[in-house]
């Protein structure tokens, strides 16, 4: 029986129509999961965390590896597939939305993630101390993740997982390997959190990113006056916080290291320059 015939089969027996809502999606390609377990590197004594479960189709796999698997699913139909179907296994089972729910001790996250939920909660695991993550999103998505600065799809997204991880594309995902097929491919993502991370305040840093960013075409010099005004409700003297070249270059040319670089200044100047 093909992983498609089977999906559709539990589907049927639960009475289980899927939600659109949910980014109910269920990953059908045997091949395409296979890679990606193997790309995990599991090791029996490590526990992964699963996003996003749904009936288990990956978690069957996971659990073939003999790790633990702590599974997170936010509909209570599918949580009870999931312990029905693996009674006997080393499964945990966690009915609840993953962005909320408090998150249990995990040596790595391999799951194929609700596109809707993406962004929050990779960057609420990217808080977390892990080995490595390999996780589905949709391909635009995936594609700011490991955008290089003066690319289109560079953003703040490119910038705070690089302060976080090393992002790496590893393959993209055609829309038909998923039952019911999603509107848009998808793509596998290896995230490794740094050892060492950039030398900024951390929660200002994702700050002044959101505040930078809907003006990344402009140039800094500008970009500065405008996020200020909302970080602060006023504007900052742009040349006391960065110098001409940096000023002159448009936001979305500038590397992780150099917004740092004037997140922390203008930080300072924040401290100082307001008092």
């Amino acid at each position: 029986m093909s992983l498609l015939e089977e999906t559709k089969l539990i589907l049927q027996r639960y009475g289980i129509k899927p939600k659109k809502r949910l980014g109910q999606h269920f990953l059908i390609s045997e091949p395409v999961i296979k890679r990606e377990v193997e790309h995990a590197e599991l090791s029996r004594d490590e526990t992964v965390l699963e996003i996003g479960a749904g009936i288990g189709n990956l978690t069957k796999y996971l659990l073939s590896e003999g790790c633990e698997v702590i599974a997170i699913e936010r509909d209570p139909l599918l949580a009870r597939v999931l312990r029905e179907r693996f009674p006997r296994a080393k499964l945990r089972v966690i009915c609840g939305d993953a962005t909320k729910v408090e998150l249990p001790q995990f040596d790595k996250v391999v799951a194929n993630l609700p596109f809707a939920i993406s962004s929050p909660i990779t960057f609420r695991l990217l808080r977390h101390r892990f080995r490595k993550a390999v996780l589905i999103y949709q391909k635009e998505f995936a594609q700011r993740l490991i955008a290089k600065p003066g690319t289109r799809a560079y953003s703040r997204v490119s910038v705070a997982c690089y302060y976080f991880a090393e992002a790496k594309l590893l393959e993209r995902i055609p829309r038909g390997a998923f039952y019911p097929p999603p509107e848009v491919d998808a793509a596998l993502v290896e995230l490794t959190p740094r050892r060492e991370r950039m030398h900024v305040d951390e929660d200002f840093f994702l700050r002044f990113l959101a505040a930078l960013f809907p003006y990344k075409r402009k140039t800094l010099k500008r970009a500065l006056a405008l996020a200020a005004k909302r970080l602060f409700g006023e504007e900052v003297e742009p040349a006391s916080v960065a110098g001409e070249e940096l000023l002159e270059r448009r936001v979305f040319q500038l590397t992780p290291e150099e917004l740092a670089q004037v997140s922390e200044a203008l930080r300072r100047w924040s401290t100082e320059g307001l008092k």
